[in-house]
């Protein structure tokens, strides 16, 4: 028995002597060479937050392609430093369809229809690039550092009508606008923002090289919008004819530019490997 006991003792002398002799990592933390891949996780939370409360009206969150949501992106080049780009991509088309009576088949066929068509679409792309550096403590982490963003928008309508306009018929039944002159496409003007940024922020690992986190911003930031442009059709001394014209509104900015405080990214989920 005594030999049993000795030999337990040795062997666990032996263990804490070696422990001791390794130095201590927090494996939950990147290191250099690490690659890391995020998320906005504003929707995870909302859902969370419903479902704890009970709403009736809560569903999980879903993700259409990159609308609307950031796509993080980070790269360590030392255990404290890494470099960093944020992608927002939000592009769709919606199509709208409304039936109309048919002009050339009404005398025939009174019910006879035919069908308008309008077709929204937006293009908005957003990158940034930065340099970051991190100092913590277990599970906190500080980061702070610098960036550039620059983003491009767009957005048009078109418009597509059942019933020609012709000579004959220059003022054709339509849904959309003026039946004697009617909006073919309406561009907006092509926008251009740009900003040179200082973040800080913090994250949190809740697991093995899984974190939540958010950022402030503070920098110089720029916006401009082009002239939007409209189309339009009517006919003129017996013929059809199409006609741009670009234009300004009030209601529209055409430039800022300022210095500001920002949130930036909402609340952001990080994958590290």
């Amino acid at each position: 028995m005594r030999k049993i006991i000795l030999s337990l003792s040795l062997c666990l002398s032996v263990a804490v002597a070696v422990a001791q002799e390794q130095p201590a990592t927090n494996s939950y933390l990147p290191v250099a060479g690490d690659y890391a891949l995020g998320v906005d996780a504003t929707p995870f939370l909302k859902y969370a937050g419903n479902f704890f409360s009970q709403s009736g009206s809560n569903s999980a969150p879903e993700f259409k392609g990159f609308r609307g949501q950031g796509i993080y992106g980070k790269y360590f080049l030392k255990d404290n430093r890494a470099i960093r780009a944020k992608l927002l991509l939000d592009m769709y088309t919606k199509s709208y369809k409304q039936s109309v009576p048919n002009d050339e088949a009404i005398s025939a066929t009174p019910d006879a229809t035919t069908i308008d068509t309008k077709k929204e679409g937006t293009t908005a792309v957003g990158l940034s690039v930065g340099y970051e550096f991190r100092r913590g403590h277990g599970r906190v982490q500080g980061f702070w550092g610098g960036e550039l963003a620059l983003g491009l928008g767009s957005a048009s309508d078109t418009y597509e009508y059942g019933n020609p306009m012709t000579a004959a018929n220059a003022n054709p039944t339509t849904t959309f606008g003026s039946s004697s002159t009617r909006v073919l496409e309406s561009k907006g003007g092509l926008s251009f923002t740009g900003g040179l940024r200082g973040f800080v922020g913090v994250e949190y690992f809740i697991a093995n090289q899984v974190s939540l986190g958010g950022e402030f911003t503070l920098g110089l930031d720029a916006f401009i919008r082009g002239q939007s442009e409209v189309t339009t059709q009517e006919v003129v001394n017996g013929e059809v004819r199409e006609a741009t014209v670009r234009a300004r509104d009030m209601s529209d900015v055409a430039s800022t530019f300022g210095l500001k405080t920002v949130t930036s990214g909402n609340i952001f989920l990080m994958f590290y490997f």
